[in-house]
């Protein structure tokens, strides 16, 4: 069965072999999210004496405190389809060498990372964090060391977005479009019965002239070329590509290779 592909190139063909091959791609791409930017709002507050939120204490070593996001939550009304959420997380009072990891509370495992480091007696560590949300819409917080308070400022989120239009095709390059056209070439045995053999044509559309071409075995056979070369043979603009394999053995009546040939319109 004749098929015909389109490929754009930009500047020109330098390839003495080019195989058709297929590929199957996901239908699903993955998830797309835009940044939303909100007033600012407090999300956490540790301190007891400034508590925002359900915590009024400091984490303590190895610990970690899951944080709702999705809802209103301290002093902020985050949207359920929100996909990540971003702060300024604050250190105050930490009693021992520490840092802060935030990640989504539904991961399989902790990840081995720091978002916030800072030493006894420091002043107030804040840093900027960006963490994706959970299926519940959740964040951990862990502290490995000491007792520390903590304070999260929401400045924006994430929600899901649909990918925009495919954008208008680029200008062609010197060769414009290149039009590739296969042909399969059956194989039978010969007249004698002592090997295989076949040949065909692959001929570019009306208008159009070929600039390479080539012979693609079936798989798991070792086919001899015997001939491979524009269609006619002679003159300045061939129209298409010949084919013609040949086995003297260990190839199959009834399998089938492949010509192909690389087309382009007739005026480029």
């Amino acid at each position: 069965m004749k098929k015909i592909y389109q490929v754009a190139i930009a500047g020109g063909l330098v390839a003495s072999t080019f195989v058709v091959t297929q590929q199957v791609f996901s239908a699903d791409p993955p998830t797309q999210s835009a940044f939303v930017p909100v007033v600012p709002c407090r999300l956490l507050d540790t301190r007891p004496s400034t508590q925002v939120g359900p915590r009024s204490t400091p984490l303590g070593p190895t610990e970690a405190l899951p944080v709702a996001v999705w809802g209103t939550n301290g002093n902020c009304n985050i949207p359920s389809t929100a996909t990540g959420i971003a702060m300024n997380v604050t250190a105050v009072g930490g009693t021992q060498p520490s840092f802060l990891t935030l990640w989504p509370t539904d991961a399989t495992q902790r990840p081995e990372t720091s978002n916030l480091n800072w030493v006894p007696g420091s002043a107030p560590s804040p840093n900027k964090v960006d963490v994706k949300l959970a299926a519940n819409g959740k964040f951990s917080v862990f502290n490995v060391a000491g007792t520390v308070d903590v304070v999260a400022d929401v400045v924006g989120y994430y929600e899901p977005v649909a990918p925009g239009p495919v954008g208008p095709q680029g200008p062609a390059g010197p060769l414009g479009v290149v039009t590739i056209v296969t042909e399969p070439i059956a194989i039978a045995l010969n007249s004698t019965g002592t090997g295989t053999n076949g040949s065909n044509i692959a001929n570019c559309p009306a208008g159009m002239r070929v600039i390479a071409g080539g012979v693609e075995n079936p798989i798991g056979q070792a086919l001899n070329t015997r001939s491979s070369r524009p269609q006619p043979a002679s003159g300045t603009n061939p129209t298409g590509w010949f084919g013609d394999v040949r086995s003297p053995d260990n190839a199959t009546a009834g399998q089938t290779a492949t010509v192909y040939a690389l087309c382009v319109l007739a005026t480029s």
